[in-house]
């Protein structure tokens, strides 16, 4: 795959970002970071082993059904004790170690269906010379809240996205862009109308879909630190009573 056809794909996939967040102006705002060491061997899900993977993101969110703060003086404002998000991720970092040496097309006899490449270089450090970097975004992604109302409030969630390499990863025979998928849990610390920290888990699979001679997925297991900003729309008695239905 040419990078001009890799560039094209993520526009697409940039565009529809954009779409998003004008459709859905952003209540709250997140800088999330995480690092993952040695990807499992995990099938279709994950078929290049012991990869690294770190990546930088923006996500803004709006809840769901939640309509502006009212204006009348004697409605009861409450926090909902569970919410669902909508939510988009800017990905202006994504890094992921040296990619392996496909062997083929080499002379190299392969099995077909596996993964074929030369042995992995033993360099010092997470991302040594020649680890690719990228960029990407997630357009689509959703969360739900638990025991928002509290000090200590779980989440699961998910995201689809893309990102776009410098170089083909993780083989020399795939592609540069590739599709990105991940489910997440994660547990909020402090007040739901203030900012604050998370933790956050993320399985995370990084593929071209099939359109590069080689796609051999990647699977990571990435803990993220999560900074929020931003003020969750409160509800009036009736609007908690409307959702709740």
């Amino acid at each position: 795959m040419t990078v001009g056809r890799a560039f094209r794909r993520l526009a697409i996939l940039l565009l529809l970002s954009v779409l998003a967040g004008v459709r859905l102006p952003a209540q709250g705002f997140e800088l999330w970071g995480g690092v993952a060491q040695g990807s499992p061997s995990w099938g279709v899900l994950g078929e290049a082993p012991g990869m690294n993977f770190g990546v930088l993101g923006l996500r803004f969110s709006r809840e769901r059904g939640v309509r502006a703060r009212t204006a009348d003086p004697a409605a009861v404002l409450e926090v909902p004790s569970r919410v669902t998000q909508w939510h988009f991720d800017l990905v202006p970092l994504a890094m992921l170690s040296t990619p392996y040496r496909s062997l083929r097309g080499t002379g190299v006899t392969c099995p077909r269906g596996s993964l074929c490449v030369a042995p992995q270089r033993d360099d010092a450090g997470l991302f040594p010379s020649g680890s690719a970097y990228g960029f990407g975004v997630n357009p689509l992604g959703i969360t739900t809240r638990f025991r928002n109302d509290r000090q200590l409030s779980p989440s699961l969630g998910m995201a689809v996205g893309g990102i776009l390499f410098d170089r083909q990863v993780p083989t020399t025979g795939a592609s540069e862009a590739n599709f990105t998928a991940a489910v997440e849990a994660g547990l909020r610390i402090g007040a739901p109308d203030a900012g604050g920290v998370a933790l956050a888990y993320r399985f995370h699979h990084i593929s071209n879909g099939g359109t590069a001679a080689e796609n051999p997925g990647v699977a990571s297991h990435l803990v993220t630190l999560v900074w929020r900003y931003g003020r969750g729309a409160a509800r009036t008695s009736a609007d908690v009573r409307s959702a709740a239905r």
